[in-house]
């Protein structure tokens, strides 16, 4: 029987999505030294061999669960650029609310980033998914700021400023200000 028309394929990729969007909580809530196939499980709500199947070790269920997350803000970024490419001169002010995107809405990703990003300093697998992710953010600032190594350096300090607001509790007016006034200065 095909797997297309009997609805496995896409029934394994809902419970893919599941099993990394309860990966991503997991991690946000209790940080990445945390994250555990039954872990994953309680969270999402199903067994525990339903998580081995997709993820057998937990070395892939980490790279997934940060890729996951990276990719989902990193697209949403990218779309917020690419929808305003006439107008270069609008970065400053998509970044620095953009930030404020990061620390509200879609604050779990963001917090599972970072944690991923800290448990890289222990797990050297994922080191290619954060210069992956950094490489994204800084191709995506290159017009900008005229190079890939400055857009590298402002990608950083971006991060480094929405993780400390997180860190923080800065107010948010704050964090856009930073932001806005950060990638301003990098302009070429």
């Amino acid at each position: 029987m095909n797997e297309k028309k009997d609805g496995r394929l896409e029934r394994g990729k809902a419970r893919r999505e599941l099993l990394l969007d309860a990966a991503v909580t997991v991690i946000a809530e209790s940080g990445a030294g945390l994250l555990t196939h039954r872990a994953v499980a309680a969270q999402a709500g199903v067994s525990l061999a339903s998580v081995t199947y997709h993820f057998p070790g937990i070395a892939e269920l980490r790279q997934s669960a940060f890729d996951h997350a990276g990719s989902r803000i990193g697209l949403a970024f990218r779309a917020l650029v690419e929808a305003h490419h006439e107008t270069p001169g609008s970065l400053p002010e998509l970044a620095g609310n953009y930030a404020l995107t990061l620390t509200g809405e879609s604050r779990q990703d963001t917090v599972a980033v970072f944690a991923m990003i800290l448990a890289s300093s222990h797990d050297e697998s994922l080191r290619p998914v954060i210069r992956e992710l950094d490489g994204h953010l800084a191709d995506l600032l290159e017009n900008y700021v005229g190079d890939h190594a400055t857009a590298l350096i402002l990608s950083s300090s971006i991060q480094g400023l929405i993780l400390t607001h997180l860190a923080t509790g800065t107010g948010p007016d704050e964090l856009r200000t930073s932001v806005t006034t950060l990638v301003r200065r990098f302009a070429s």
